[in-house]
């Protein structure tokens, strides 16, 4: 995407053009996000319809309605401040319907938003890949489809718990705010019956207009002998913005690292499920996050 603040640049290896943050660019654009929300909630169109999020947020939680937060949101559009506006309206909506009118105004932490989706979370569907980046400081966030059991689980707990990881990857890492989020999933040891429907329904309709991430890549590696029927499934409802991010691996393991370190995911920020060095220790993660009060 391209916008004022990015012209004259070349763009990464991905097709992403990164805007050069100023204090002129990012006051300016602080004050056209707020001309812009304005104009929304004094419209009297459909779009009015899908305001009841953000005003709840606004009356419940203005304490989490901060300038950082919202500047997540422009840089997330490249800094379109139009396009940010748009996005925070529709992330209040989705949040509150993902989250539920109890939960959505509470911070999202382990011992608030978040408190009751344990099982989800430890199961490790998503899996936020802390301390590494790709070379361009972007975050690292790995999907593996096999931990899923949904006997164990309401869909819309296990989309709350990839919000969680999302946005720990992007509230701590302003890189990743800047220049987006990986992410790297594996599909070799999944079985046709784990797929869950409407968990990818909710999680695609999350990231292509809620969530304030730059999706640089969606990397599927090794994937599964049904992955033809599951993908024609999941293109419904994807944009096709969405759909040229995603990068399908096939091959042996040695092979699917060669192809991911051309994009600058070498071993080091890997999993080792994939053949990385990354030892990744799920529960020890939640357990200090949650005594940390994050």
């Amino acid at each position: 995407m391209s916008s004022e603040a990015t012209k004259g640049q070349d763009p990464d290896q991905y097709g992403q053009l990164h805007p050069i943050e100023t204090p002129e660019l990012i006051a300016r654009k602080r004050v056209e996000f707020e001309e812009h929300l304005q104009h929304i909630l004094a419209s009297s169109s459909s779009f009015r319809t899908e305001l009841e999020g953000l005003k709840q947020a606004q009356e419940k939680c203005p304490q989490l309605l901060t300038d950082d937060f919202k500047l997540i949101f422009l840089r997330c559009e490249v800094f379109n401040a139009d396009l940010a506006a748009q996005r925070y309206v529709h992330y209040w909506e989705k949040r509150l319907e993902i989250f539920g009118p109890e939960k959505a105004f509470q911070p999202l932490t382990l011992d608030q938003a978040l408190s009751e989706d344990w099982t989800a979370l430890n199961m490790g569907f998503a899996q936020w890949i802390p301390n590494v980046k790709d070379p361009q400081g972007r975050s690292i966030v790995f999907i593996n489809p096999a931990n899923q059991d949904s006997r164990k689980y309401e869909s819309k707990s296990m989309v709350r718990a990839f919000w969680y990881m999302v946005h720990a990857a992007l509230v701590e890492n302003e890189q990743a705010q800047k220049h987006g989020v990986v992410f790297v999933g594996y599909g070799r040891d999944a079985k046709l019956s784990q797929f869950d429907r409407e968990l990818g329904r909710l999680n695609i309709s999350s990231l292509q207009g809620a969530i304030p991430v730059r999706l640089a890549a969606i990397h599927l590696c090794r994937p599964p002998s049904f992955f033809k029927v599951v993908f024609a499934f999941m293109k419904l409802f994807m944009k096709e913005r969405t759909k040229k991010r995603i990068l399908v691996h096939f091959g042996n393991q040695d092979q699917v690292l060669e192809k991911l370190a051309k994009y600058g995911l070498e071993k080091t920020v890997l999993p080792a499920k994939l053949g990385g060095d990354v030892a990744l220790d799920l529960q020890k993660w939640l357990q200090e996050r949650k005594s940390e009060g994050k």
